[in-house]
């Protein structure tokens, strides 16, 4: 492999990318092979990197980058080898029916935020658009805007199964005076990981204040970044209390995620606008702080009589958008979050990312 030509940077992005882009074109013998290759050329990379004169290619996060590619090229081949057409059939070794679950990438996003789709995103981007750009009082292709008045879960197409993602974290050790937290989101077989979270703190305090929300078929670029509100680093509990969380994806503003009880036990409930509807996040479960939490639908929400903290009531649906459940395999702990089947993959990951952001702050207390 030492005699190999080293790749351009250029070359390998658009081969790394093809690999991903032939998954969802199902040309899956040809995607195996991309992804064959663009691991050999990352590794060939990684070699000329540790004799490179460059301070940007000799690094140790040069490297780290580069690594956390090839794994998930190769990673993504295991999960192709059953459905290849020399592979070994579409079964596990379970005796399970094998299904190939694409990794995400932009072109499922670019789909759900196209007027014509008719997604909940594609709403909110026209709205995001519209109070930021557009002097007109009319909206291009919608006739008529789909009426809040009408629940967002009804919306949705009742054949598709809910979407399941199995959460599982990790924890690098970065310098001398930070530390890296990673998390990853696996497809329904818990298997193959479809998006990671890496959010950075302090030794000194533990504070997570931002976190970077990936798509593995893009990785390092990011497709949301988040944002969360400062705490006390004095108080023990206070990873326990609720943030503001704000997610800056494909629109010109972020979602903003207001907690109804700033600094206070629990996290939820949360509450947010998304496509002209209100959501609020409330606890997954009481008794379980790191449980992912419960999403529903609101449309009016007023300050409790008698309350001195500023707790909330609402009129939210009985009908869970997104909800989670918790796993344990002898003494490790992890934890499974479903989203309503139907739910556009732009909206999913946005969520997603506030449940993994949220989660990865919990856990620094249990460090």
């Amino acid at each position: 492999m030492g005699n190999m030509e080293v790749m351009t940077r250029e070359h390998l992005e658009m081969l790394r990318s093809s690999a991903f882009e032939s998954e969802h074109a199902q040309l899956y013998d040809t995607s195996y092979m991309q992804h064959e290759a663009a691991a050999l050329a990352l590794e060939q990379e990684i070699e000329h990197s540790l004799v490179s004169i460059s301070p940007d290619e000799n690094s140790d996060e040069y490297r780290r980058i580069a690594r956390t590619q090839i794994m998930f090229h190769r990673e993504r081949q295991r999960a192709l080898k059953p459905h290849l057409e020399s592979g070994s059939g579409f079964e596990d070794e379970d005796g399970n029916e094998c299904v190939f679950v694409p990794a995400p990438n932009h072109w499922g996003a670019n789909g759900d935020l196209d007027e014509e789709s008719g997604s909940l995103s594609s709403v909110h981007n026209l709205l995001t658009w519209q109070a930021n750009y557009s002097p007109m009082s009319y909206t291009p292709l919608y006739e008529e805007m789909p009426s809040p008045d009408i629940p967002f879960y009804t919306m949705l197409d009742p054949s598709q199964p809910p979407v399941t993602y199995h959460l599982h974290r990790t924890r690098e050790w970065t310098t001398s005076a930070s530390r890296k937290f990673i998390y990853t989101a696996r497809e329904f077989s818990d298997r193959y990981s479809l998006y990671r979270l890496e959010a950075e703190s302090h030794r000194g305090d533990n504070q997570v204040t931002s976190a970077n929300f990936f798509r593995v078929a893009e990785y390092p670029q990011s497709c949301i970044d988040v944002l969360l509100s400062g705490i006390d680093k004095l108080d023990a509990k206070a990873a326990y209390k609720s943030r503001c969380i704000h997610l800056r994806g494909p629109f010109a503003t972020p979602i903003k995620e207001y907690p109804d009880r700033q600094n206070k036990i629990p996290w939820s409930p949360r509450r947010f606008t998304y496509g002209g509807r209100k959501f609020v996040w409330k606890p997954g479960d009481p008794h379980d702080d790191v449980m992912p939490e419960t999403l529903y639908e609101y449309k009016k929400d007023y300050v409790k009589p008698g309350s001195r903290s500023g707790k909330k009531v609402d009129d939210a649906a009985p009908t869970k958008l997104v909800w989670g459940e918790k796993k344990r395999k002898g003494k490790v702990e992890s934890y499974t979050i479903h989203f309503a089947g139907g739910v556009d993959q732009v909206f999913r990951e946005l969520l997603l990312a506030s449940q993994m952001a949220r989660q990865v702050c919990l856990f620094t207390a249990m460090e």
